[in-house]
């Protein structure tokens, strides 16, 4: 045989192998699909269940009133802009036993203080609540937070002691006071 008849012949093989015969590849991608859920956290926790407000000197009823400061008194916890506010659950504190004597709730005076862990609130503002009520009222505003501490000062002011505690039975005066938050 020649090479003439040869070279058509090999290259008619060579074009049957090529259709004939491939080679498998396996897969080397892949893709999946992946989703950010974001959800709304937001909380508030109270870190002490009891603040006391104690007349007990001369100074208390005439100079000075009473003034607590709870330091890191709450825990705000939020991603997005939030309000704290609080309210009194009654508009009068009342005292124990066969006591009938009251406290207005008005009495109390509530602040957010500029302290290093309430200005460490980012985008925040810290408000007054001259007169504690039963409606709530803006303490804290801020733009967000991740379980920051909050400190808050209660006090019955001076000016306030001659109408709300001169004349009262000596007693515990109690009220429930709930704090909210919420996003603007």
């Amino acid at each position: 045989m020649t090479i003439k008849k040869l070279l058509p012949r090999t290259a008619a093989f060579a074009l049957f192998l090529g259709s004939t015969c491939t080679i498998a590849h396996a897969q080397t991608t892949g893709t999946t699909n992946l989703h950010v859920v974001i959800t709304p956290l937001l909380s508030i926790t109270v870190q002490q269940a009891d603040v006391t407000l104690t007349f007990a000197t001369l100074a208390d009823y005439q100079t000075n009133g009473a003034t607590t400061a709870m330091t890191s008194h709450l825990a705000i916890t939020s991603i997005l802009p939030y309000t704290v506010s609080l309210a009194a659950n009654t508009a009068t504190m009342a005292g124990t036993g066969a006591n009938t004597d009251v406290v207005n709730v008005s009495a109390v005076t509530v602040t957010a203080p500029s302290t290093t862990n309430n200005n460490n609130l980012p985008g925040n503002t810290l408000r007054t609540i001259a007169a504690l009520s039963t409606t709530a009222a803006p303490l804290i505003q801020g733009s967000s937070a991740l379980a920051a501490p909050a400190d808050v000062t209660y006090s019955i002011p001076q000016a306030k002691v001659a109408t709300e505690i001169l004349g009262k039975t000596p007693d515990t005066y109690t009220a429930v006071l709930t704090y909210s938050i919420s996003n603007p």
